[in-house]
Formats: structure tokens, C-alpha cells, sequence
């Protein structure tokens, strides 16, 4: 059974498969692509259009669009 990875994607760029949602996150907003809502780290919004993206095996399943 394959891992589950995260990235992040948006009309600009897209992130390396990483092994957490939060790491997929963190690539995110180091590439300027979102922004966090009052230092907490679970709320954030997109500077562009953007997902983080979960691949489990051949599947990638949207895990949250904003």
C-alpha cells in the first residue's frame, strides 16, 4: 500500500510530494502562494487560486480548495 503524499497547487506553481498536509502547506506559503489568518497555521488563504493535492497510489484526490 502506497503512502499518502501532499502538495500544494496553483495556477503559478506546484509543490514536491511531501509527507503531511502541513508540510505541503509550509511549501506553500514559503513560496509566497498563501498566507496565514492571525499566526494560526490551520487558517490560511491562497494568494492565487491554489489546492493541496493528497496522492494515495495512483489516485490524487483534492484535499482542500480555497
Amino acid at each position: 500500500m502506497a503512502q499518502r503524499q501532499f502538495r500544494y497547487r496553483t495556477t503559478v506553481l506546484t509543490g514536491p510530494w511531501r509527507g503531511s498536509f502541513d508540510q505541503a502547506v509550509e511549501d506553500a506559503a514559503r513560496a509566497g502562494q498563501i498566507l496565514f489568518e492571525q499566526d494560526k497555521q490551520s487558517d490560511f488563504r491562497w494568494v492565487v487560486p491554489g489546492q493541496i493535492e493528497q496522492k494515495g497510489g495512483a489516485e490524487v484526490r483534492v484535499s482542500r480548495r480555497i
